[in-house]
């Protein structure tokens, strides 16, 4: 018996001693300028901490080894200056900064404008990314030139055309995380898009992610957040708050809300050029149901009193309105998790959130159907 348990023992050892105990990295920089200087390997999120690993670039190539005791998200860039302020943040505003999966594996990294990592199918996947993304980029830039012109007709079509490529682009991000829903790699971009992908999509990503997945910088404070959008969900009774109207009378949603009237709270400001758009359009939806039991609660974002009554005045606003001022630490909007403006909250008679960021003809057709 003994004899024959020997066997799977050395086949354990053969495997064990096949695998790779440490990260070998080559990499190659384009800029010559570079050269003779030392690129730095960070943990990314690492705030004020000692690089993992460092090289000197010598002729175009560096070459790091070291080990690692789990997958974690790392970031190759360079520092100008001793001291840098590079040195303390992710890496990602310094220069030609290259994003990794770095576990015990041989790599292979190009450091340029489109920095690219091999060795793991993890970063194979996010370097092909990295590359679709890029070509949607240029399109971008090409179209970004056209929105610049004289002519409104080009600028329109520009403008369009802008959206469909963001909506492109978002395709791509969303296939990623999809098909990679547990690689460090996808909370990166979770992180980076968090703004575009609405509420159930990040519900959905957080919960099939793993552990490590969960850890990744930033990643904490989506989950935060995401609580704070459950409180003031859809169904739910609307949370209260308290701030000053332009006369500095202290007023409450509360004063408006749950009292018979269908309610709109809209999270706007006088530096917001999509709510100056948006404003033409709620002034006459104001006027259409001013009878129909229907009321606006404005809530500015502004930092001064003198642009936001300046705001109120320029862009024929009647309807209530409140402010503590404090830009994007406005209370009402921490309360409701708001992150982009403009912003809207619907409340219904008794009270309850019947819906939220409608605009335009979707919020047109949302009043007619609950004021009918």
């Amino acid at each position: 018996m003994k004899k024959l348990f020997i066997y799977p023992i050395m086949t354990l050892c053969l495997l064990a001693c096949g695998e790779r105990s440490h990260y070998d990295i080559k990499g190659t920089v384009a800029d010559s300028k570079y050269d003779g200087k030392y690129v730095y390997l960070y943990e990314y999120g690492a705030v004020r901490a000692m690089p993992k690993d460092s090289a000197l670039v010598e002729k175009g190539k560096f070459a790091m080894k070291g080990e690692q005791d789990s997958p974690a998200l790392y970031t190759l860039h360079f520092i100008d200056k001793e001291n840098d302020e590079a040195q303390t943040n992710t890496g990602e505003v310094a220069p030609f900064t290259a994003l990794l999966t770095l576990q015990n594996a041989k790599y292979s990294i190009d450091i340029n404008e489109l920095s690219t990592v091999s060795g793991t199918p993890e970063n194979n996947s996010f370097s092909q990314l990295q590359k679709d993304l890029w070509k949607v980029r240029e399109e971008m830039g090409a179209v970004i030139d056209r929105m610049n012109s004289d002519n409104d007709d080009i600028v329109n079509r520009a403008e369009e055309q802008y959206e469909q490529i963001e909506a492109e682009a978002l395709v791509l991000v969303k296939e990623y995380i999809e098909k990679n829903p547990n690689a460090l790699t996808s909370a990166k971009l979770l992180y980076d898009f968090r703004y575009d992908l609405n509420e159930e999509e990040r519900r959905e990503i957080i919960s099939k992610a793993g552990e490590e997945f969960l850890v990744v910088p930033g990643i904490d404070r989506i989950i935060e957040h995401l609580a704070i959008l459950e409180k003031v969900a859809v169904g739910k009774s609307f949370s209260d708050f308290d701030m000053a109207d332009p006369q500095g009378r202290m007023r409450k949603l509360s004063d408006y809300a749950g009292k018979g009237k269908v309610v709109l709270i809209d999270f706007w400001a006088s530096w917001c050029p999509p709510c100056r758009a948006d404003m033409p359009h709620l002034v006459a939806l104001y006027k259409e149901y001013a009878n129909h039991d229907f009321e606006i609660v404005g809530v500015s974002l502004d930092r001064t009193d003198e642009a936001w009554k300046k705001g109120i005045a320029d862009l024929h606003i009647t309807w209530p309105q409140m402010s503590d001022l404090k830009f994007w630490h406005n209370e009402a909007a921490t309360l409701y998790g708001v992150n982009s403006i403009p912003h809207t909250v619907l409340i219904d008679k008794d009270g309850t959130i019947i819906a939220k960021n409608l605009r335009g003809k979707a919020l047109e057709e949302k009043l007619r159907e609950v004021l009918k």
